[in-house]
């Protein structure tokens, strides 16, 4: 995720010079957070294959077997 933000409306751009750089924050905080789910679930996939319960995943996330498994086992 490197675009970076823009508030529009249907006609014009909306200033947004009083707040842009916390808006940038947002953003870029957001993107962390979906690459962290990302390799949450690319590390999960990987400890299924190499033999992990869900009761085992479920531990080390601080979860039940049950949430784990929903989360998880697509």
């Amino acid at each position: 995720m490197t675009k970076t933000p823009t508030l529009k409306t249907q006609t014009y751009r909306v200033d947004r010079s009083h707040y842009s750089d916390t808006l940038d924050q947002l953003h870029t905080v957001a993107g962390k957070i979906e690459d962290n789910v990302n390799e949450e679930h690319r590390l999960a996939k990987i400890a299924r294959q190499e033999g992990a319960t869900w009761e085992d995943i479920g531990r080390e996330l601080g979860v039940t077997r049950s949430a784990a498994q929903q989360r998880f086992g697509r």
